[in-house]
């Protein structure tokens, strides 16, 4: 059995939860599927749930950061009003993910367990542990096992037309590609699907594929060997049809470009353009001729 079996979630941290439900919402065309709290932690939290995979908007409860998570999401937020916090990779044994850990030589935090109260009154419950960014090569990486349903399917909003599917790529940045793929491709053990020089961008481009979910890291073309590792940078969602999904933004005032054809064959992209969030794409791929 793989270690990872998918990207579970993408941890976006948001220094106000109930705006930032309000824009996803609109991005995505989607209701969410979860509004709660973590008691444990002192934070709050909203899921849109997708395809193959979930969206966390992760805020600070209104108490007092005491917590390490607390702690963490301060320090990150005193920096930047939004941004791609941490990556959740999904697992089917806890306990054997954190032992295949210590066998590469990391340090992963203990394996807990977990739990979540909804505002409906649900509670959820996991298993996990947590991959520090100084053991994790500059990227927060949580791995999780849920012991309880995971979070449902998100509903489009009404009247919306060609809402977000799910997550297509989640970038990272990495000054030395080299270091970067002994960590996610071998060490992670998350397959390898493609590799791509992009001269006019000046960039290294690999796809490594777990569950549906593309994390593409970025390199530039000339063989660095830096000391900051990788970066959560941003995210690209699937939908059905990217023009309609631009009209469906520029209806709800969601600044985006037109759409457009992307670098990888048989796509088709448009960039968000709103500022002081995550950098977004919304990507289709068209069918095969």
């Amino acid at each position: 059995m793989p270690t990872f079996t998918r990207v579970d979630h993408l941890i976006i941290a948001v220094r106000d939860l109930n705006a930032a439900a309000d824009a996803y919402g609109l991005l995505l065309g989607l209701a969410p599927s979860w509004r709660g709290t973590h008691p444990a932690h002192g934070t709050q939290n909203v899921i849109f749930g997708l395809s193959n995979c979930y969206l966390e908007l992760l805020a600070l409860g209104p108490g007092q950061a005491t917590s390490p998570v607390a702690l963490a999401l301060e320090a990150y937020l005193a920096r930047k009003p939004e941004g791609l916090f941490a990556l959740a990779l999904g697992t089917e044994d806890a306990a054997a993910a954190f032992a295949h850990m210590q066998r590469a030589g990391l340090t992963p935090t203990p394996v807990v367990d977990g739990d979540a109260r909804g505002d409906d009154g649900a509670t959820r419950r996991w298993r996990s542990f947590a991959l520090p960014r100084e053991v994790a090569r500059g990227v927060n990486v949580l791995v999780i096992e849920h012991t309880s349903a995971a979070p449902a399917l998100s509903e489009p909003l009404p009247g919306s037309t060609s809402s977000v599917t799910g997550v297509d790529h989640v970038v990272l940045f990495s000054d030395d590609l080299a270091s970067g793929l002994a960590l996610w491709r071998d060490t992670f053990a998350i397959g390898e699907r493609w590799q791509r020089e992009i001269p006019e961008r000046g960039t290294h481009n690999v796809g490594l594929k777990v569950g549906g979910v593309t994390i593409e890291l970025v390199a530039p073309l000339a063989n660095s060997a830096g000391e900051r590792g990788e970066r959560l940078w941003g995210a690209a969602y699937a939908v059905p049809d990217c023009d309609a999904a631009v009209e469906r933004l520029r209806a709800a005032a969601v600044p985006v470009s037109d759409a457009r054809n992307g670098l990888a064959p048989r796509t088709r992209i448009a960039t968000v353009k709103w500022t002081d969030r995550v950098p977004t794409l919304l990507l289709q791929h068209l069918p095969r001729p």
